[in-house]
């Protein structure tokens, strides 16, 4: 699902923390917060708080970073999907 244009435009307007290159990336792949939630073990609402500029907790930190790095390297939401599912061993 595209991400609505208010929230594409809070993102972009937010301070450039961890959770917030996350959501730039996540924008940009059509990667959603759902799935971001899924990868990291946290709620939707935690995700949101990342995309939008809060800080990420020490407890997320290493999942949100492998999630971002995968994000950079991937073309595609499903192709870093599926890099994600395998690397932190998620069954879909």
């Amino acid at each position: 699902m595209p991400y609505r244009e208010e929230l594409r435009q809070e993102i972009k307007q937010a301070p450039k923390t961890l959770g917030n290159q996350l959501g730039r990336w996540a924008v940009h792949l059509d990667f959603s917060i759902a799935r971001i939630a899924k990868s990291t073990g946290a709620t939707r609402q935690t995700a949101y708080n990342w995309v939008t500029g809060g800080l990420v907790s020490p407890a997320y930190r290493d999942r949100v970073r492998v999630l971002l790095e995968t994000l950079r390297a991937s073309t595609t939401a499903e192709q870093a999907w599926r890099k994600i599912c395998q690397q932190l061993n998620i069954k879909n």
